[in-house]
C-alpha cells in the first residue's frame, strides 16, 4: 500500500516529532499558556485543512450533485462530524478548535489573539493581514502561511496527505509526550487541557488516523506521480510542525531564563 510506504518514508521526522524537546519545557502553567498561545493557530488552520478536503471531495455547493468517491465521501465526512461538533468533557457539543479555546481560559493562557484574528476573517480581511492584525507569533504565522499555500495551491491528494501525515498520523504521539510532561501540581487548571489531548489520542489514534490513511490511500491509487507529490507534501508539513515546535520550545527556555 501507498500509505505504508508514505509512513516509512517519514519516519524520521515523525522520531523527531514524538521525541522533540519542547515537551520537556512544559513543567508550569506559564510555559503551557505560551505553547497553546502558539499552537491555538495550528488548531485553527486543521480545521482549513479539513475544510479545504471537505469541499473538493464532497458537494458543498447549490444545487447538490453526487460528488466523487462515495467512500471517500464517507471518510472525510465522519471525520468532519467528529472534529465540529465533538463534545467537551462536561458533554457539551462544541468544535476541537473551540474545546482547545476553552482549555486555554482555564490555565489563563491569553486568547485576545486568536479571538482577535477571528473577528477580523470573518470580516473578511485575508488571513495573512489578519495574523498580522492579531499580533500573532511570528512562528504561528509563518506555520499558518504554510497550511494556507496548501489549500490555496496544492492537489487534493497533496492536501489530504498535509493533513494526514502532519496532522492525524502524528498528533497522538504528540499529544502523548505531552501529556506526559505536564505537572501534576495546580491539576484542576489543565482539566480540559488533559481531556483535550486525551480525546485526540483516542479519536485520531483508533478512528480518525485509520480513516485519514484510507482516503489518501484513495485518492493516490497506484500513481507514482501522485505518490511522489503526496511524499514531498506530507515531509514538508512536518518539517513545518518541527520549526514550529523548536520556535515555541526557544521562546519558553528564553523566558524562563
Amino acid at each position: 500500500m501507498k500509505t505504508d510506504l508514505l509512513i516509512q518514508e517519514t519516519e524520521d521526522l515523525r522520531q523527531m516529532l514524538s521525541s522533540h524537546r519542547l515537551y520537556g519545557t512544559l513543567k508550569s502553567v506559564e510555559s503551557i499558556a505560551v505553547f497553546m498561545e502558539h499552537h491555538v493557530y495550528a488548531v485553527w488552520d486543521f480545521m482549513t485543512l479539513l475544510k479545504a478536503l471537505q469541499r473538493g471531495l464532497t458537494c458543498v455547493d447549490l444545487p447538490w450533485v453526487p460528488r466523487g468517491n462515495a467512500d471517500t465521501r464517507y471518510l472525510i465526512n465522519e471525520i468532519v462530524v467528529g472534529e465540529e461538533s465533538d463534545v467537551n468533557r462536561h458533554g457539551v457539543r462544541m468544535s476541537h478548535f473551540e474545546m482547545y479555546r476553552q482549555a486555554m481560559l482555564g490555565l489563563g493562557a491569553s486568547t485576545h489573539s486568536i479571538d482577535t484574528f477571528l473577528a477580523d476573517i470573518m470580516q473578511g480581511r485575508s488571513v495573512s493581514d489578519s495574523l498580522r492584525d492579531a499580533q500573532a507569533p511570528e512562528a504561528s504565522q509563518r506555520f499558518v502561511a504554510a497550511t494556507m499555500d496548501v489549500v490555496t495551491t496544492g492537489s487534493l491528494h497533496e492536501i489530504a496527505s498535509v493533513f494526514t501525515f502532519g496532522r492525524e498520523d502524528v498528533i497522538p504521539a504528540m499529544f502523548l509526550g505531552m501529556l506526559d510532561h505536564i505537572p501534576t501540581t495546580d491539576s484542576s487548571v489543565f482539566d480540559d487541557l488533559r481531556y483535550y489531548l486525551q480525546r485526540h489520542i483516542d479519536v485520531d489514534g483508533d478512528h480518525h488516523g485509520p480513516l485519514a490513511l484510507s482516503m489518501v490511500e484513495q485518492l493516490i491509487g497506484n500513481d507514482e506521480e501522485k505518490y511522489a507529490e503526496a511524499l514531498a507534501a506530507a515531509r514538508t508539513a512536518l518539517q513545518n510542525r518541527i520549526a514550529l515546535w523548536d520556535a515555541v520550545a526557544e521562546r519558553i527556555v528564553t523566558s524562563d531564563q
